[in-house]
């Protein structure tokens, strides 16, 4: 009977101990569960700010054009769609299909939605290459002063605007400095002008 007690009370502590780690774990769980969807509610209220910032954003650099739009942010099909007026007094020439617009109002879209995005992006170095293609030069002056000046706002990031086209007419100062690279190095060889590569060290 000793022998058969003394069994029993030890397999009982074991099962005790067992139950407390079981116990344990389901608390741990239910915790874990309960921060998970704390952590998704802050999330989507996250995405959706970024989704309402962006929206603003791109409807106020349009503004300095004369236009309007909207960012259409699906979630669910994970989409990003746009919604442009290119007069923003005129309903009637808003379109869904950026297809459909010139090649320098495209242009113009894409800086507005880059500007806007970007101003979520806490990268410390943004970079537009050939951003005034197609831009007549109304627009074109509108989206350099909208650029730089948005780059001077931030004076916690680099901006990088590479163009080909001419860029003296901006002044310079201690937050706006223009490269210009030469031009590159042309042969008259059989078969007309072809441009050279640079020659660059190993």
């Amino acid at each position: 009977p000793a022998v058969a007690r003394d069994k029993y009370f030890r397999a009982k502590r074991d099962l005790d101990s067992k139950m407390e780690q079981i116990n344990a774990i389901e608390r741990n769980c239910t915790s874990l569960r309960k921060d998970l969807r704390g952590r998704k509610e802050r999330w989507r209220a996250f995405r959706s700010h970024i989704a309402e910032m962006t929206n603003i954003g791109f409807d106020e650099f349009l503004n300095k054009k004369g236009s309007a739009g909207e960012v259409d942010f699906n979630h669910e099909t994970h989409e990003l769609n746009l919604i442009v007026q290119k007069d923003n007094m005129d309903g009637k020439s808003q379109t869904k299909d950026v297809k459909a617009l010139s090649g320098g109002e495209r242009s113009f879209v894409t800086i507005s939605l880059l500007l806007a995005i970007g101003e979520s992006l806490e990268t410390p170095f943004r970079v537009m290459d050939e951003f005034d293609v197609f831009l007549d030069p109304v627009a074109r002056k509108i989206a350099l002063q909208t650029l730089v000046k948005t780059a001077k706002a931030m004076e916690h990031r680099q901006f990088i605007f590479i163009t080909p086209q001419d860029v003296s007419s901006l002044p310079t100062g201690s937050k706006l400095r223009i490269f210009k690279m030469k031009a590159p190095a042309r042969s008259s060889n059989v078969g007309g002008a072809q441009q050279q590569t640079l020659d660059f060290e190993n």
